[in-house]
């Protein structure tokens, strides 16, 4: 081989040799930068699990986030409709105390001791008692998505519409009263006291402070009642007085009649009709002495009530709870910014 070709071949081999290095050396670059993007990738996806993490430990044993789903605690609280408007309304966000009351072990498990019991007065959480989970695995999934979005996220849901699976509502009652209701008013006759007591005279009574809201107005229930009574009696070919006639010819002055209305009065003067017109008929009877006779609640239990006592699904239907069924307390509101606050 002479020189000339000997130096050409050198080349070849060296410039042969510089690109299999400098493409080993790429080839080093990229999988050290993929290294660097995957180390990146799961440095990230650890801080989320462990954020996720954080704020599912923090929702189960010490703050939950919680979106009001309902007007029922209006004006106290504000969500679903808006009973004048018929828009939705912006629902608060708010955190509740887990601790005070008790933690769950585990999501729907065994409760950890509290620091003290609910107390008449206070806002509480608890699981709506005619709520059914579908599964374990969807009760699971469920509480854990709600807590980890900050109650953002909520499978549960029937036919487009969310089944509430908790309520958030006013402890009104507690140990040994007796209460009843009239016209959407309660009143409250406390262990040991022979009377019953409105609502309002007893909280000046006793101190208390709290919102409790009447919507619909006393000419609401004066057209319920003439209502009522008048197609009872007309079904049953009884004759009706001009004063009853007049009464329930009246239109439905209250504002609130197309997005409101009050069941659970409704059935309780249709009841107190019915046992006019039927008294042998036992079970009118007892339908009617349920109304008649209030709701006790026993030593340790409690019983809620929405502030819009006008529109709340409540103790009212599904009766008293334990205490040891209270999964927390309301205590702020976080959002919207303009309602921020602490929660009376």
């Amino acid at each position: 081989m002479n020189t000339e070709n000997e130096k050409d071949f050198i080349s070849r081999l060296l410039l042969l040799s510089e690109r299999i290095l400098t493409c080993r050396a790429r080839r080093i670059a990229r999988i050290k930068l993929k290294q660097k993007r995957r180390g990146m990738l799961l440095e990230w996806l650890d801080a989320f699990v462990w954020a996720v993490l954080m704020v599912l430990l923090l929702n189960q044993y010490l703050l939950q986030a919680y979106q009001i789903p309902s007007g029922s605690m209006r004006d106290t609280l504000i969500g679903g409709r808006d009973p004048y408007t018929g828009r939705v309304s912006k629902s608060d966000r708010i955190f509740v105390d887990k601790l005070t009351f008790g933690p769950e072990l585990l999501p729907g498990t065994l409760k950890l001791p509290g620091l003290r019991t609910p107390r008449r007065g206070e806002i509480i959480i608890f699981e709506n008692p005619d709520y059914e989970s579908p599964s374990l695995a969807h009760e699971i999934t469920q509480r854990v998505l709600y807590m980890a979005t900050l109650s953002l996220v909520d499978l549960n849901r029937r036919g487009g519409e969310i089944a509430h699976q908790f309520l958030i509502k006013r402890q009104a009652a507690e140990d040994g009263d007796r209460v009843l209701f009239r016209r959407g008013e309660l009143y409250i006759q406390p262990k040991g006291e022979e009377a019953l007591i409105a609502e309002n005279d007893y909280k000046k009574y006793t101190g208390l402070e709290y919102g409790n809201n009447l919507l619909l107005d006393s000419d609401y229930y004066d057209k319920l009642e003439a209502t009522l009574q008048a197609m009872r009696m007309e079904r049953e070919g009884l004759p009706l007085s001009e004063d009853l006639l007049s009464r329930a010819a009246l239109p439905w002055t209250s504002p609130l009649r197309k997005t409101m209305a009050d069941p659970y009065d409704e059935d309780r003067i249709d009841s107190g009709i019915m046992n006019i017109l039927y008294p042998q008929n036992e079970s009118v009877a007892n339908s009617a002495a349920v109304y008649e006779r209030g709701i006790y609640v026993p030593e340790n239990w409690a019983l809620p009530l929405g502030d819009n006592r006008s529109d709340s699904l409540d103790g009212r239907y599904f009766g008293p709870i334990s205490t040891e069924a209270v999964l927390g307390r309301a205590l702020l509101i976080y959002w919207p910014l303009n309602r921020f606050g602490g929660i009376h």
